[in-house]
């Protein structure tokens, strides 16, 4: 793997300083690549993640219209109705955001779910260990 190329399975070490065993990172490493093959997230989701990003879009070219126009306009009335339109443009802007930031919270969390499960059964198939101080 290059300097450029990307990890597959990110670090697997835990707060607690345990490590997953070799066979459960093989284990979350093949349901991480059936994920993403199958694209699980559904079609719902890469379909919320386009909208946010064509919403957001929509808006800035919405706030940038009304500015440009606002500037030509003589009378403080015209003015206002393309203050208005703007402010319709900033709300499409925040709503694509956060349907976009919706989505990709979805992946991560999805991702970290399923890592989460794997530790926990990694952890209770281990053989307990003694402590320090109860040896």
């Amino acid at each position: 793997m290059t300097a450029g190329q990307a990890q597959a399975v990110p670090s697997t070490t835990t707060a607690a300083g345990n490590t997953m065993t070799g066979a459960t990172q093989r284990d979350l490493s093949t349901e991480l690549t059936r994920l993403r093959a199958s694209n699980n997230s559904g079609p719902a989701d890469r379909g919320v993640s386009v909208l946010g990003l064509l919403l957001g879009v929509a808006g800035l070219v919405v706030i940038l219209i009304c500015f440009l126009q606002s500037r030509e306009y003589s009378s403080i009335l015209n003015q206002m109705d393309a203050l208005t339109l703007s402010l319709f443009g900033v709300a499409l802007t925040i709503l694509g955001s956060t349907l976009y930031i919706r989505a990709s919270m979805t992946r991560f969390l999805r991702y970290w779910l399923l890592r989460m499960v794997y530790e926990q059964r990694d952890l209770a198939q281990r053989p307990a260990q003694p402590s320090a101080g109860e040896e």
